[in-house]
């Protein structure tokens, strides 16, 4: 781990992955990973055009450092971003998103990066509230009750995806 990134949190990093602040060029990972189908029943994006929206807003966050990329063997794996907000009354709370690799997933890693973001987020942002929203019957819902996340609401007709509905779920915790 470089000293940079034991700034970014105190807990161990799992064997074989890195993690740093993420850059502009981790954007085609993120797309990669958004384009996967499996994947596209996690995010509300459809197409191209939208899944580059997306990208560019999460990445675009790595300007003020906020958000972070794991790396295993010098390719990234994982991303984490705190979606942090302009209004100085606002400044106490923020939601995030996450995503891993495919060939990444239940190892633990997507726990490291949780714990890491929230760390993160109270140290280097001084957020006290943290929260995201989920597809309603999504099985992360669970990953994140662990990690102390409670619901708060729902809406039910969130996505219209051929003629039927999806909703969501939103979550938060307080740090």
């Amino acid at each position: 781990m470089t000293e940079e990134a034991q700034q970014i949190a105190d807990i161990p990093v799992p064997a074989g992955v890195t993690i740093r602040y993420t850059v502009p060029q981790d954007g085609e990972a993120l797309k990669k990973w958004l384009s996967d189908p499996t994947v596209r029943d996690a995010f509300p994006m459809d197409g191209e055009s939208e899944i580059d929206d997306a990208v560019r807003r999460w990445v675009s966050f790595s300007r003020i450092r906020s958000s972070l990329t794991l790396e295993a063997d010098g390719k990234p794996i994982g991303l984490g971003t705190l979606y942090i907000q302009t209004y100085k009354r606002l400044l106490h709370q923020t939601e995030f998103g996450i995503i891993l690799d495919g060939d990444y997933r239940n190892r633990g890693i997507g726990s490291y990066l949780i714990t890491t973001l929230m760390k993160f987020a109270k140290r280097q942002f001084k957020i006290e509230l943290l929260h995201l929203q989920v597809y309603a019957g999504n099985p992360a819902i669970r990953f994140y009750e662990r990690f102390g996340f409670k619901e708060f609401g729902r809406q039910n007709h969130w996505i219209k995806d051929e003629k039927k509905y999806v909703g969501r779920v939103f979550m938060e915790r307080f740090l």
